[in-house]
């Protein structure tokens, strides 16, 4: 389940009534979709990065006592100065040593993590040994330059053996070519697009969609982005994916500014599934909160587009998934 969160990330990888979470933006959605899903015990909590659009929600689950909580996993960032990411490190701190949960600092794809459930195999990709013993930081004379955004841990997850999702957090250019230079299979059916369909780094936002692309093939790719935020995802982003990826579907959880601007829609958006969405309130949702299932030996991904089409034809001006909208070229570095 890909949450819709507003501008953050949020995603709950459940085999029944267990689940691992990756990143935490809000609380009390993650909290009515873990009640509603009968889920008590959550195995593994991973926190990509410490941005707050990926932590500030785990603030208030971790200390829940309605949920039983196995093991926090982070890793470290000398750059990150924020009071939120103080915060989460001392109350982990205080969880631990109350003996109610377990944390791991140190997360990288060289090592034999144990995240997977029965039904739900979790590979990490990403970051290396190398990066998260250098951590984040300008570049020296021999380690390169890690952003927080460099740091975040990539997933890759199957459902049942087929590869369903890759969750990159806010994967940057430097560290894309970092993964594409290594050997790790990054194929996945559904693509989160990674920093909600902002800038990746100083290049053209077109050549990185092309090369993630290129390197994940997906079907569906999925921007978990909040109206009124930012005015993601990027034009020339999507225009890539339409132009490179041919019939792959794109979802943005809430409306872009850039398909439907000044006040949403005021129709009741039907193909929604009826799952917690932050975009709910203020009728903000497009595909709103993203379900992924293993189903007689397919992957299904909710709502279905059909459905979803149907409503962006009728009720968004110029909805930039839809292929007989222009979209504009690559701009200029």
């Amino acid at each position: 389940m890909i949450l819709d969160v507003g501008h953050g990330n949020c995603a709950v990888l459940r085999d029944g009534v267990r689940c691992v979470i990756v990143d935490a933006k809000s609380d009390k959605l993650l909290y009515q979709e873990l009640i509603d899903s009968g889920i008590c015990r959550i195995e593994h909590l991973v926190l990509s990065h410490a941005d707050s659009d990926h932590i500030a929600g785990a603030l208030r689950l971790l200390p829940n006592e309605d949920f039983d909580i196995g093991t926090v996993w982070i890793n470290s960032d000398s750059n990150k100065d924020s009071l939120k990411w103080h915060e989460l490190l001392g109350l982990l701190a205080r969880l631990k040593r109350d003996g109610r949960l377990r944390t791991r600092v140190g997360i990288c794809d060289e090592q034999d993590w144990d995240l997977s459930l029965e039904r739900v195999l979790i590979d990490v990709l990403h970051p290396t040994l190398t990066d998260i013993g250098h951590g984040t930081g300008k570049a020296g004379r021999v380690r390169p330059e890690i952003t927080t955004n460099g740091m975040s841990v990539v997933l890759r997850v199957l459902l049942d053996g087929h590869p369903a999702l890759l969750l990159p957090g806010d994967l940057d250019a430097a560290a894309l070519e970092q993964m594409l230079s290594r050997s790790k299979a990054m194929t996945a059916h559904v693509l989160v697009y990674p920093h909600h369909g902002g800038h990746s780094g100083d290049g053209p936002e077109n050549e990185f969609a092309k090369q993630l692309c290129e390197a994940v093939q997906p079907e569906v790719v999925v921007f978990s982005m909040g109206r009124g935020s930012f005015k993601n995802p990027l034009p020339e982003a999507v225009a890539e994916i339409r132009s490179s990826r041919a019939g792959t579907r794109v979802a943005c959880t809430q409306l872009s500014p850039n398909c439907h601007a000044g006040e949403p829609p005021t129709a009741q958006p039907l193909h929604l599934l009826g799952r917690p969405a932050a975009g709910l309130t203020g009728n903000r949702c497009c595909a709103g909160t993203v379900r992924v299932t293993a189903v007689d030996g397919a992957l299904l991904v909710e709502p279905r587009p059909e459905d979803h089409l149907t409503w962006i034809e009728q009720h968004v001006r110029a909805p930039m998934c839809n292929p007989k909208v222009r979209l504009p070229g690559p701009r200029k570095p």
